[in-house]
C-alpha cells in the first residue's frame, strides 16, 4: 500500500508517489489497476453542449441492434455494464469509477460501449489517457463558462475536441459552431465522419426529404461513400434529433450494421425526460431536458416549426452556480418563442430560487413572452398546466424525468415533472 500525491506527506509513513499532477496520475493509475478494460471492447464518446443524453441512448440502441446482443450504457442518467443498473448525477464518472465501469462491462463480454463524455471530464483530467474507437461532437455553444466550470470559451472548446483528439473514428455534425476549428481537431484522428442536414454542406452522411410523422419525423439519408439512399425514422420531435440519429447511423453504418436494422433500432425509441410527450385535457406536454440556451431555442423553434399557431407554455429554470450566460441564453430563448414562461426551481442548491428566476426574467424582459416567478417547482408545473389553453402545447423544461432538486447540497425528493403531469391531467380529464 502506498499514497500517490504532488507533494510528500511529512505525516504519512506510507511509501509515497510523487506526481506532477494527481488527478491525471490518477486516470492513468485506475486504467492501470484494471488492466486497461476498454481494450477489449469498442469504445464509444459522445459530447456536445446540447443532444449527449439523447445521442448516447440512440446510439446504444444501434449498437444493441448491430451487434445482436447487449451493449453497455453509460450515461447521465444511469450506468449499465451487463450486471446491475446504477443511477447518477454525474454526467462522466470519476476516472476510478469509470474504470471499474469498463471492467465490469469486460466481465460480462459487452462488444461495445457507449459512453456519455461531459467537458468537465476533459477538465478535471477524469479521462486523460483514455482512448475511444468513436468519437462524436455533436455541437458547441457558450455554455458551462464561468468560475465553477471553464474559464473561457477556448477552453471549453479544447475540451471538447480532446475527445476527438483521442479517437480512431471523428463524427461530427456538420451544423456545429466552430465547425473549422473542430475539423481541424479532428484531423488528428485516423478518419473523419461528418454528418449532417443536406442543405448544411457536404457530409458523409446527410438527411433530406424530411416528413413530420405523428411523433417525430421520417427521413432520406444519402452515404456519400456508397451512394445509398435510405429511409429512417425516428419517435422523438425536434429536428436536432435528426442530427442525433445521424450520429447514430454513422455509428452503425461503419461497424457494418444494415440500414434496416438500425432504423428499426430507431423507429420507437424515446429517451426518458428528453422529449417524452404526454396528452390529455385538449393539451400536448413535452418533457424535455433542456436546459441551456441553445436547447432551449432549439426545441422551441422546432415545436413552433411542428405545431404552428399554437400557445407555448413553458416551465423553467437554471440550476445554482451556473453561469450567468447560461441564464441569459435560457431566460432570452423562452421569452422569444413561448407565449408564457413560469420561471422555477432546476436544482438551485446553494442559491435562492426566486433570485435565480429573477435574473431569468430580467433576461425574457426584451421577448413577448407572458412572464411568472414561482419558485416552488410543483406549483409552477400545476399552474402550468391547469392554466394552458385547450389545444396547446406545455414544456415542462430541465428536469426531465428527475424525481430530486439539489437544495444546499443535498438530493432532495421531488414528484418529478411526468408525475405531476400526470396527475394534473387525470384530473383535467375529469374536468373537461
Amino acid at each position: 500500500m502506498c499514497y500517490m500525491a504532488e507533494e510528500q506527506q511529512a505525516d504519512c509513513p506510507l511509501p509515497s508517489l510523487i506526481v506532477s499532477d494527481v488527478r491525471k496520475a490518477q486516470s492513468l493509475a485506475a486504467q492501470w489497476f484494471y488492466d486497461r478494460p476498454s481494450d477489449a471492447f469498442t469504445l464509444v464518446g459522445i459530447t456536445g453542449t446540447k443532444g449527449k443524453t439523447t445521442t448516447t441512448y440512440m446510439t446504444h440502441a444501434v449498437m444493441d441492434a448491430v451487434t445482436g446482443t447487449k451493449t453497455g450504457l453509460l450515461s447521465g442518467m444511469e450506468h449499465d455494464m451487463g450486471g446491475q443498473v446504477t443511477y447518477t448525477h454525474l454526467t462522466t464518472p470519476e476516472s476510478l469509477e469509470m474504470q471499474q465501469l469498463f471492467a465490469e462491462a469486460r466481465k460480462h463480454k459487452l462488444p461495445v460501449v457507449t459512453a456519455e463524455i461531459s467537458s468537465q471530464a476533459y477538465q478535471v483530467h477524469r479521462t486523460y489517457g483514455q482512448h475511444f474507437r468513436y468519437g462524436i461532437f455533436l455541437d458547441i455553444g457558450p455554455d458551462h463558462i464561468s468560475p465553477h466550470e471553464h474559464p473561457t470559451m477556448e477552453d471549453y472548446l479544447r475540451c471538447k475536441e480532446a475527445l476527438l483528439e483521442n479517437s480512431d473514428v471523428a463524427i461530427i455534425v456538420r451544423s456545429t459552431d466552430y465547425f473549422d476549428h473542430v475539423l481541424a481537431a479532428a484531423k488528428k484522428a485516423d478518419r473523419t465522419i461528418v454528418v449532417g442536414m443536406a442543405e448544411d454542406g457536404e457530409c458523409d452522411y446527410a438527411a433530406s426529404n424530411i416528413q413530420k410523422l405523428p411523433r417525430g419525423y421520417a427521413f432520406t439519408v444519402t452515404e456519400k461513400a456508397t451512394g445509398r439512399h435510405d429511409t429512417y425514422k425516428i419517435a422523438m420531435d425536434g429536428l436536432f434529433n435528426i442530427e442525433n440519429a445521424l450520429a447514430a447511423i454513422a455509428v452503425g453504418r461503419d461497424m457494418g450494421g444494415d440500414p434496416s436494422v438500425i432504423s428499426a433500432a430507431l423507429e420507437h425509441l424515446v429517451v426518458p425526460g428528453r422529449a417524452d410527450v404526454m396528452e390529455g385535457a385538449g393539451l400536448k406536454v413535452f418533457i424535455n431536458y433542456m436546459h441551456n440556451g441553445i436547447s432551449c431555442q432549439a426545441v422551441l423553434k422546432a415545436l413552433k416549426k411542428d405545431y404552428p399557431g399554437k400557445f407555448v407554455t413553458v416551465v423553467i429554470g437554471v440550476a445554482g452556480q451556473r453561469s450567468p450566460a447560461r441564464i441569459q441564453g435560457v431566460g432570452e430563448a423562452c421569452g422569444k418563442y413561448a407565449d408564457r414562461v413560469f420561471f422555477s426551481a432546476d436544482d438551485p442548491d446553494l442559491e435562492d430560487p426566486r433570485d435565480i428566476d429573477i435574473r431569468l426574467a430580467h433576461a425574457a424582459a426584451d421577448g413577448k413572452a407572458e412572464i411568472i416567478i414561482e419558485p416552488d417547482r410543483t406549483i409552477a408545473v400545476e399552474r402550468a398546466l391547469r392554466e394552458a389553453p385547450v389545444g396547446s402545447v406545455v414544456v415542462l423544461g430541465g428536469k426531465g424525468s428527475e424525481d430530486t432538486q439539489r437544495v444546499n447540497g443535498e438530493y432532495v425528493y421531488y414528484e418529478s415533472d411526468p408525475a405531476i403531469a400526470k396527475r394534473i391531467l387525470a384530473e383535467l380529464e375529469k374536468q373537461r
